[in-house]
């Protein structure tokens, strides 16, 4: 009697041979050919295609009248199961991005997968010598501004997220204090190098973010549910979308930068929401943008301050000039 283990596997690797055909013939084609095309009984080719439809849930149906198995997505894949080289450049790029605030445990995990993806590949077909080879250290990243976070802590709040409470203790780096809240978490977000976390914090009765690198401990209340419905995409953070991560006096910036600073910023994205344009060809560039946080934005804006000819609105200008105004007083320089 065969393995289970090897049937399963016979299966799935039939499943993936199917997949690739319908998506070539998008007219679909019988169960007789698949199975002479994976190189299968008949039998073996009909359970690959139960497989697809139960476990990947991919679009297929069958013809009666033409007898024909029709793939209804042309695109559809499972990247683990059946990379491309394009997936698995993709990967491989959100690794990179990752690593810099990933601890260790998480950043291993996604290695792993790139190693599967690519074993994945390395079974679909034999590469000639001339096939190129998307290599996992092919891409590195650093983020400057990121902080390293707990993969278990992350993870326990990526299973509470719309369906859990938790308990967590904070840090606040602002007001020096070790405090507990109970929050409903609704969504993590990665902005500028650290990971954040949007909740319904039911300790202030109200939605709060978060840094995730500040939750020192967190676990699920088992008894409770949430009470409250997660928002919208587009007010889950508090509004459309703008700059900055919390919320501190929003408003929409205009500033205007001249030379070198205007020209790298030009390729920066800020915000979706941003509007560009030369008052002076590639050497003032006006920036509108949207933000939710006018600290947060002074503070990137003190960054280019050496290109800085103008900022708009006041407040803005304000906040800008009185981190200035501190430092040169700590430095003893005002």
């Amino acid at each position: 009697m065969a393995d289970k283990n090897d049937s399963s596997r016979t299966v799935q690797q039939t499943a993936r041979t199917i997949l690739r055909f319908l998506r070539d013939n998008p007219e679909g084609t019988t169960k007789d050919v698949l199975s002479k095309r994976a190189g299968v009984a008949p039998v073996t080719a009909q359970r690959a295609l139960k497989f697809m439809r139960e476990e990947w849930d991919a679009p297929l149906e069958f013809h009666h009248g033409s007898k024909r198995w029709v793939l209804h997505d042309p695109k559809f894949t499972l990247p683990l199961t059946d990379p491309d080289p394009e997936d698995l450049t993709a990967v491989v790029f959100a690794s990179a991005l990752l690593a810099p605030v990933g601890d260790e445990e998480l950043n291993s995990r996604v290695k792993r997968l790139i190693e599967q993806m690519d074993d994945a590949l390395e079974e679909s077909g034999p590469r000639s010598k001339n096939d190129a080879k998307v290599r996992p250290r092919s891409v590195t990243a650093t983020v400057t501004t990121g902080s390293q976070v707990d993969y278990r802590m992350v993870s326990k709040l990526l299973l509470a997220i719309g369906s859990g409470v938790v308990r967590m203790e904070y840090e606040s780096p602002w007001a020096n204090t070790h405090k507990t809240y109970d929050i409903e978490p609704w969504q993590i977000r990665i902005h500028d190098g650290q990971m954040y976390m949007r909740a319904y914090s039911r300790t202030h009765g109200e939605a709060r973010s978060f840094r995730v690198a500040q939750v020192t401990h967190a676990r699920v209340l088992p008894e409770e549910t949430p009470r409250e419905t997660v928002p919208p995409k587009d007010e889950l953070w508090g509004g459309g979308p703008a700059y900055g991560i919390d919320s501190d006096r929003p408003g929409v910036a205009t500033v205007r930068l001249r030379g070198g600073v205007a020209r790298w910023v030009a390729r920066m994205l800020w915000d979706p929401g941003q509007e560009d344009r030369w008052i002076e060809e590639a050497e003032l560039l006006e920036r509108t943008v949207p933000y939710h946080s006018c600290r947060e934005l002074a503070r990137r804006l003190l960054f280019h301050a050496d290109g800085l000819e103008m900022i708009e609105p006041e407040e803005l200008r304000n906040e800008v000039f009185a981190f200035s105004r501190g430092l040169l007083e700590r430095m003893g320089a005002g």
